[in-house]
């Protein structure tokens, strides 16, 4: 069941997304080779390095995703992101000084300088995997939700948001993703702080940030840290610290569509501001959005919180009059939640008896959930993901919808466009070494390959299904390939003289064992947080290559 825009929405929505393109391509009309359509001129500020690198890692899955999981679970996946800061000073203090001197175009060129060619297009060829398949999860994630929301067609959502990027990547290359990353942030930034403000502005007379903060503690949902040392639990401070850190390696360190942010540096001193800034934003931007859905699950203790937030599920669910005695169920427990609500505000001493509520509505909500799954086996009851858009949809002004809209496709744009480029410009350097046209490719090609990889991103994007939580399925994704892709350069980093056979043997068991892991994950022999592989992948490798027999080659 889909709602209509108004047509201030529409201008907002699509003049936004149109200047930015527009802009984009205004800005990088000048012709350049195809080397530089790639992996740019060195000329980038430390503030466009900053964002670039906020922007491609922000995708349209954080600001659809996160406030839900602050909704169901509070601020404790901030956590997540706790290696990241320590990752980033790693990386401008030790890294970029090593590729800068080695004049690489793209990171993976850095591991043929120091072991051989083999080495290198293992670690470009787990990058395309990863990556291709994140791009197309950057595209599907609006499409998913805006499709089901506001009633559009889902294949027709996720082919106008790839043509756009696609179009705009395709003609400027390099510098337009750059350019219009800036913009995009803005958008994001101002969608954002207006989204808090209206979640505040439309609370009960009386309830503000701070009654709000002590309603959400008596859930734990304003508990950050989890010092737990159970390897299950998929956030605490220590697999943040850990895993995260891996992770942030990998991705900031070794992930070309990262890497290409700030190599295009004017130099390493911007490069080392842009990712402090970087490093300085990011977990306070997340716990920003996150405590979005701190309001949100606020907001709803005062007015009537739905059933279900995904509006295919409620209209299957509103066809069976079976289901009534668990709609009066939760109607009666909204009431009542309401007025416990309100007396814990107002001085009770309730909380314990909040807490079973929550517990009983946690009750009725798998109940419902159980009763779906009976009669519709294949349909997601996962619907955290539909939270955020579904309260705006009813309670945001005209215009404001339109750029809250703008804000989820800007965020979709500017992690694909980063995405897009980065697979070509990999393809290209890397893998054009092995025909001979990777140091003075053609920009013809390039744009070709851009176009290619838009493509197959749109391919995996049609052919994608909804995960448990995408931001969770996004994360996931990278954690599969990055630890082995790490475990690849920290021999180069740390073990230059290790024979080229031993490392690359090493980078293919240890991918073979990350995929076995999770597979015994999924097939649930065993428990384990998806953080860790990135920890598991890279120390495979280094211990493989170590161990492995002199003798053994590939």
């Amino acid at each position: 069941m889909g709602s209509e825009l108004t047509a201030l929405d529409w201008w907002a929505l699509s003049g936004t997304i149109g200047l930015i393109a527009f802009y984009g391509m205004w800005k990088t009309r000048q012709r350049s080779t195809g080397l530089e359509f790639l992996t740019g001129k060195h000329e980038s500020h430390w503030a466009t390095i900053g964002l670039g690198i906020i922007a491609t890692q922000a995708s349209a899955i954080t600001f659809i995703s996160t406030p839900g999981q602050g909704f169901s679970d509070g601020l404790g996946f901030a956590q997540f992101y706790f290696g990241m800061p320590i990752a980033l000073l790693v990386i401008g203090v030790w890294i970029v000084p090593r590729y800068m001197a080695a004049g690489v175009g793209t990171a993976y060129g850095y591991l043929e300088n120091v072991f051989g060619s083999r080495v290198r297009l293992l670690a470009a060829a787990l990058f395309l995997m990863s990556r291709s398949l994140a791009a197309g999860i950057t595209l599907y994630a609006p499409g998913i939700v805006l499709s089901a929301v506001l009633g559009w067609d889902l294949n027709t959502t996720i082919v106008l948001t790839g043509a756009v990027v696609v179009f705009y990547t395709v003609f400027g290359g390099y510098k337009a993703v750059g350019v219009t990353q800036t913009a995009q942030m803005t958008v994001i930034f101002s969608g954002l702080f207006a989204a808090a403000y209206f979640l505040v502005e439309r609370m009960p007379e009386g309830v503000g940030l701070a009654e709000s903060w002590d309603l959400m503690a008596v859930y734990e949902r304003t508990k950050v840290l989890d010092w737990s040392i159970d390897p299950a639990n998929r956030y605490t401070v220590w697999s943040g610290l850990a895993g995260g850190f891996f992770l942030a390696m990998s991705y900031f360190g070794t992930d070309q569509s990262q890497v290409g942010r700030y190599l295009g540096g004017k130099s390493l001193r911007e490069i080392r501001i842009g990712m402090s800034m970087t490093g300085l934003i990011k977990i306070p931007m997340q716990l920003f959005i996150l405590g979005l859905g701190l309001l949100l699950f606020t907001n709803m203790h005062f007015t009537e919180e739905p059933l279900w937030h995904n509006p295919a599920v409620r209209q299957v669910w509103e066809e069976n009059p079976d289901h009534q005695g668990v709609d009066q169920a939760w109607k009666a427990l909204q009431a009542e939640r309401r007025q416990a609500a309100t007396a814990f505000l107002q001085g009770a001493d309730n909380a314990l008896q909040l807490q079973a509520m929550e517990s009983q509505r946690l009750v009725l909500k798998e109940a419902a959930v159980q009763e779906v799954k009976q009669a519709y086996p294949h349909l997601e009851t996962k619907d955290t993901d539909y939270v955020f858009l579904g309260w705006a949809l009813k309670a945001l002004p005209s215009g404001m919808l339109g750029l809250l809209l703008a804000v989820i496709l800007a965020g979709a744009m500017s992690s694909a466009s980063a995405e897009l480029n980065a697979l070509s410009a990999t393809t290209v350097v890397d893998f054009g070494s092995v025909f001979g046209w990777s140091r003075s490719p053609s920009l013809l090609l390039s744009r070709v390959l851009t176009g290619f990889w838009g493509m197959a991103a749109l391919g995996v994007a049609l052919g994608a299904s909804l995960a448990e939580n995408l931001i969770q399925l996004v994360n996931m994704i990278g954690s599969l390939f990055y630890g082995p892709i790490l475990g690849l350069f920290v021999c180069a980093w740390l073990f230059p003289k290790l024979p080229e056979s031993k490392v690359f043997y090493g980078g293919l068991c240890a991918q073979l064992i990350v995929a076995l892991l999770h597979t015994a994950n999924v097939m649930g022999y065993v428990d384990l947080g998806y953080l860790w592989y990135n920890l598991i992948g890279c120390v495979a490798v280094v211990l493989i290559a170590f161990l492995t027999p002199r003798k053994a080659q590939l």
